[in-house]
């Protein structure tokens, strides 16, 4: 019985290199839509923390995001986020800052009307969380002064958010928003007397303002 197999692979070797070349410019066209689309946001917020030992008032700060689409679809964010806030003692004394810097990613929906952008989203990411006593510890445990330690752990986080940004220019925009932050990092208190743990919730609201500019984005 003959083999008629190698003419086959002779057509297979001679289409590689063209399904090869295929892929490497398939992959170079979306990475540079998607540097297109990178953008720096400075932004203007209020954090309302939903727990009444946790406080976080206006706050000011630079993200890097995604511009919106020219039309109405699916999206697939991603962002950056850095935000602090500040716990309270049983007595009411602020004794610590928490840190959070995330890395965040999803889905969401948007809708494109002119110069004006609007969607909704849903993020999930992974949270660094530092802590760092401040304040004065004694008064506010009723401890000898030093006697307080603080732990956190990282976490994850979940942030579905509204938004809407207008472009005033093809590179730069103003932008408002809206999300709840859910994030419950293992932050844990030790005294001489007392082990405080899992005390505190840094879940929150969060509204912003702010402006955006895109520097590799095309008209």
């Amino acid at each position: 019985m003959k083999c008629h197999c190698f003419p086959l692979v002779g057509v297979l070797i001679l289409m590689l290199p063209s399904t090869t070349h295929a892929q490497s410019s398939f992959i170079k066209e979306n990475a540079a839509l998607l540097i297109r689309k990178i953008g720096i946001h400075g932004n203007v917020s209020y954090r309302y923390p939903l727990d009444n030992d946790v406080t976080k008032g206006l706050g000011k700060g630079v993200s890097i995001g995604l511009s919106p689409g020219r039309t109405n679809g699916w999206r697939y964010p991603f962002a950056l986020t850095f935000f602090d806030q500040d716990l309270h003692s049983p007595n009411g004394d602020a004794f610590a800052s928490v840190r959070t810097r995330a890395i965040l990613g999803g889905i969401g929906y948007g809708w494109h009307f002119g110069q004006l952008s609007t969607g909704v989203q849903m993020q999930t990411g992974y949270a660094f969380n530092h802590a760092r006593l401040e304040g004065d510890l004694g008064h506010a445990f009723n401890v000898p002064s030093g006697r307080v330690s603080i732990d956190t752990d990282n976490s994850w986080l979940v942030r579905p958010e509204i938004k809407a940004e207008y472009f005033i220019t093809h590179k730069f925009t103003v932008r408002v928003s809206g999300d709840y932050v859910y994030i419950r990092p293992g932050i844990v208190v030790t005294t001489p007397e007392q082990r405080f743990e899992r005390r505190w919730d840094e879940s929150n609201l969060h509204a912003n303002f702010g402006v955006a500019f895109y520097p590799f984005r095309k008209r």
